[in-house]
């Protein structure tokens, strides 16, 4: 039972929520109302939970060495040694094919989008991770996808603002849980991520935060006011959704800065307000798309 709950663990199932941006498509068609819909959505969020789940485990076979020097990912199954790497490979490869086959039950080009992503974060894990800046881009991308292939299952437009705001946020994710990990384990940092760490000093860091902080605000913003939100929408309310989202962000940054804010999953547990800003924009959006009537002039 000790080995099974220790391949659960590889998994990760915790960090599954990452993948809910592929519903994000399923709620700006406005189709959450469709039961059909709904099911195709599901099933390609399990597609991502099964491919996300099986790169945990590959990364955590590569990264062993500089995870047994981190102080929590020391613990992780295969650092620890609870977990051969040998049992932590099958997993992966288990967990790729049935997310392709999952995949495969879905219409379209979504099966195309996984075998992407796990292309992408193959590549990744074999040595782009070590490429500053590139690193966090190619996370970045990885959520993108996660996002695009929400619109393939669902064979709706894939909007270039649903593109864009997924792209700057996770860009700032990215950066601010580098810079945690900088502030937090300080010059320990360098043993325990196998990149090139003189990049990411404290100027540089910060700096790419507030870049990326700044775009993701904007894109946002500009997209509930673009003409093809209020046009898809039918009315001119989306705005007023702004509020939560430049709380959460500037609520990140400062967790970041003071090493606090090790990724989204971190604060959803350990920071309520995050989690209070996170549910009001939810209901936000939900009454701006579902319950305010739509304009007819």
């Amino acid at each position: 039972m000790r080995g099974l709950a220790n391949l659960v663990r590889l998994a990760r199932p915790s960090h599954w929520m990452k993948n809910v941006v592929v519903f994000a498509a399923l709620v700006f068609s406005r189709k959450a109302a469709e039961p059909a819909s709904v099911a195709t959505a599901v099933v390609a969020f399990l597609a991502f939970c099964l491919a996300s789940s099986a790169v945990y485990a590959f990364k955590d076979v590569l990264d062993r060495r500089e995870d047994a020097r981190h102080p929590r990912k020391r613990l992780r199954p295969v650092a620890s040694g609870a977990t051969s790497v040998g049992a932590a490979l099958v997993l992966a490869a288990v967990l790729a094919v049935a997310a392709v086959a999952v995949s495969l039950t879905v219409r379209g080009l979504f099966p195309c989008a996984v075998a992407g992503y796990l292309g992408l974060m193959v590549a990744y894990a074999l040595g782009l991770k070590r490429l500053a800046v590139l690193d966090v881009l190619i996370l970045a991308v990885g959520f993108v996808l996660r996002a695009y292939a929400g619109a393939l299952a669902l064979m709706v437009f894939a909007s270039p603002w649903l593109i864009l705001c997924t792209l700057t946020l996770a860009l700032f994710l990215g950066f601010a849980k580098r810079e945690s990990e900088r502030v937090a384990l300080g010059p320990e940092a360098n043993g325990t991520r196998p990149l090139v760490w003189a990049m990411y000093d404290e100027k540089t860091l910060q700096h790419m935060m507030t870049v990326s902080a700044t775009l993701a605000i904007a894109t946002y913003m500009l997209y509930t006011v673009s003409p093809e939100t209020v046009a898809r929408v039918g009315h001119p309310y989306m705005f007023v959704t702004v509020l939560p989202v430049v709380y959460g962000v500037f609520r990140f940054y400062r967790r970041a800065i003071t090493g606090q804010a090790t990724g989204p999953v971190e604060m959803v547990r350990r920071d309520p307000a995050f989690v209070v800003a996170l549910a009001v924009w939810v209901g936000m959006v939900a009454i701006m798309l579902f319950f305010v009537p739509r304009s007819t002039s």
